[in-house]
């Protein structure tokens, strides 16, 4: 059996007679894997050491460049001998779009696998003085990712992106008449599977016909006006805060995606604009509900009329948003009369510090087929989280879920995500414990938020244990990063 190239590095690197270039004498194979352990600027210098090494960093399939003069990128993709599977140029600082384009097609020409760009942008934001960078067709490349820092981009108008399986724009100001919809579609991206667009300007209508997008996520588009989808084998779909900067305007979509499992819109929806289609495969919907807000609030009556088109389903992620100063707006959950028939109920609670009893109360009893229920006490649909609500809050009115019992007959499982026991948590949850009582419970796992100190996780480990009964099985672990660290 022949031995790996690390055996032969490491078999090599044994002292040798003085003079001996030992290092040298290793296959080529050996070095690459050798310098791919480099940063990129420091291989290519590896260049200078003989003639026998002038050539073996252009053997590189993959090139990192960070805060890199754009003629150092140009000059490293022209010596490339070999295909790249991956390209990463990051650390660039509101770059103006001429000196990306000096490489951007050697690029496109040489790229086989994946290309990121990461431009974190200039101070001031989006500017025209950066000008306008043209995205040439990447015929062989498999995932292309954009973060352009709001330099405005326009799409190469001829071209098949052949083997692009996901595409992501972040931070882009589309110019002009964009194509972005024409670009992505069928005829010019077969295989594009994932799409991207987040935080971007000046895309006003988006239409996209793809038979192969399994997955198309749009948020923050500021401008979008008009949003057309036919995606027949689509199975996920996010649309968050895309037609609701403009309150003026009413949200137009026509959108048709027959094997669509996942729905997640966080946006304007009026189901006399918006046309969903049949979604007849749907298994899950995401949406956002105000807790507190001023009366007739367009987000909330966006939420109630698209659960309202849905009878049953298998899955609700409903995200409760508190705004900071509660006392000066309406408690809205009132408006919120009816629920779809549901097995799995995800509450995102994003309370600020506030309790989250009365809003819950009010969801549970519209759901008593709930069979299992996530409580993720997390603030990702919040500016600013604070640790506690001001002495004197009317958070937890109405408090008829302090006394009211309330019957859960077919929930089976409870977990509780980004826990940090607090009072307002830890007065629900005693009083969730109560009603699932009796209940066939068979689980109740909590998760930790990562900065609550082990001495207190012990504590309310302890005290949780008395809330339950013996029978039901308690998992405790740790929240890190949407993973679960077991305790």
């Amino acid at each position: 059996m022949e031995p790996s190239a690390e055996e032969a590095a490491a078999k090599c690197a044994k002292p040798s007679p003085a003079g001996e270039d030992s290092l040298s004498a290793l296959p080529d194979d050996v070095l690459v894997l050798i310098l791919l352990r480099l940063p990129t600027r420091d291989a290519v210098r590896t260049s200078v050491l003989s003639r026998r090494w002038r050539r073996v960093w252009g053997l590189l399939p993959e090139l990192r460049f960070s805060f890199t003069e754009p003629h150092g990128i140009r000059g490293a993709l022209a010596a490339s001998a070999v295909p790249l599977r991956y390209l990463l140029v990051g650390g660039l600082r509101g770059a103006p779009a001429e000196s990306i384009a000096t490489w951007l097609p050697a690029a496109a020409r040489c790229l086989t696998g994946e290309l990121t760009l990461i431009d974190m942008g200039s101070a001031g934001g989006e500017s025209e003085e950066r000008g306008v960078l043209e995205l040439p067709c990447f015929d062989k490349a498999t995932s292309i990712s954009l973060d352009l820092g709001l330099l405005a981009l326009s799409v190469a108008p001829a071209g098949v992106f052949a083997r692009l399986t996901e595409l992501s724009l972040i931070r882009v100001r589309f110019h002009g008449p964009c194509e972005l919809g024409r670009a992505v579609s069928s005829p010019r991206c077969p295989c594009l599977q994932k799409l991207t667009v987040k935080d971007s300007r000046g895309l006003d209508n988006l239409a996209i016909n793809s038979e192969s997008l399994k997955l198309v996520e749009l948020r923050q588009l500021r401008g979008l006006r008009q949003l057309t989808i036919m995606a027949p084998v689509l199975q996920e779909l996010i649309v968050v805060s895309c037609f609701s900067y403009d309150q003026t305007r009413q949200p137009v979509a026509n959108i048709s995606v027959p094997q669509l499992e996942s729905l997640w819109w966080a946006d304007a929806y009026d189901p006399s604009s918006v046309h969903l289609g049949k979604m007849e495969n749907l298994k899950s919907l995401s949406t956002i509900f105000c807790v507190y807000g001023p009366e007739g609030f367009p987000q909330n009556l966006s939420c109630l009329m698209l659960m309202s088109r849905v009878k049953v389903i298998e899955s609700l992620t409903l995200g409760l948003a508190y705004p900071q100063e509660i006392n000066y707006y309406q408690y809205l959950m009132e408006d919120m009369t009816i629920l779809p028939d549901i097995t799995s109920l995800h509450l995102i609670l994003n309370v600020g510090g506030h309790s989250c009893g009365a809003c819950t109360f009010h969801i549970l009893r519209m759901s008593p087929g709930t069979k299992r229920l996530i409580m993720d006490m997390s603030s990702r649909f919040i500016l600013e989280a604070q640790a506690e609500c001001p002495q004197g809050c009317i958070c937890d009115q109405p408090s008829n879920w302090k006394t009211e019992e309330l019957k859960l007959n077919c929930l089976r499982e409870v977990e509780i995500r980004e826990f940090r026991g607090s009072d307002h948590e830890l007065v629900f949850l005693k009083r969730l414990f109560t009603w699932a009582r009796a209940t066939s419970l068979k689980r109740i796992a909590v998760a930790f938020k990562l900065s609550v100190a082990e001495s207190t996780i012990k504590e309310l480990c302890k005290m949780l244990r008395t809330f339950s009964r013996p029978e039901i099985c308690m998992d405790f672990y740790v929240y890190q990063a949407n993973q679960l660290i077991m305790h």
